[in-house]
């Protein structure tokens, strides 16, 4: 693990050039070479192990408390049980304007594509197609985004500066 105070600096040296990218202070992400950040990016206090490779693009949004964990156990092991000493390596591949709650964790190998919303304390053992909404545990498609009000505001590059929330009282 990387400390929190040198944790900003490597990541302003190594995303220096993609603005607005925001990690909080208390997010603990391990062999963070392997981390990839598409820009306009914010991680909440999370847990990213990016030992397997773990891709984030543009304009998504994870919350406070979420696991990433691009590494799984060798169980298949004809030498030790209940697994052996081998490290299985998967790689994490989130897509562009994804947005995943609070206290979710995703697991080695998944896919979640442009457009997606992973509801919060969901665990995704599952790849996610476009614009779905998935939720529980394990993660199952729970309805889609309108897929054109979707493709039209990516097309206005109307997304949302990370410095401006507005309260509604509803």
């Amino acid at each position: 693990m990387i400390p929190i105070r040198g944790l900003r600096r490597k990541l302003h040296y190594k995303y220096g050039w993609f603005p607005g990218n925001h990690v909080q202070p208390k997010c603990q992400i391990s062999s963070i070479r392997n981390l990839k950040l598409g820009g306009e990016v914010y991680i909440g206090n999370s847990r990213l192990c990016c030992e397997g490779d773990i891709e984030i693009g543009f304009n998504t949004k994870i919350g406070e408390g979420c696991f990433f964990l691009s590494t799984n156990h060798n169980y298949k092991s004809e030498t030790y049980i209940p697994y052996d000493n081998i490290g299985l390596l998967q790689k994490i591949s989130i897509g562009k304007n994804v947005w995943i709650g609070a206290r979710s964790v995703i697991c080695p190998g998944v896919q979640i594509q442009d457009g997606a919303i992973v509801a919060m304390g969901s665990v995704v053992t599952k790849s996610v197609p476009s614009c779905a909404i998935v939720g529980g545990n394990p993660a199952k498609i729970i309805g889609y985004r309108d897929k054109e009000i979707f493709q039209d505001l990516e097309k206005k590059a109307a997304i949302i500066p990370l410095n401006v929330w507005k309260r509604e009282n509803g």
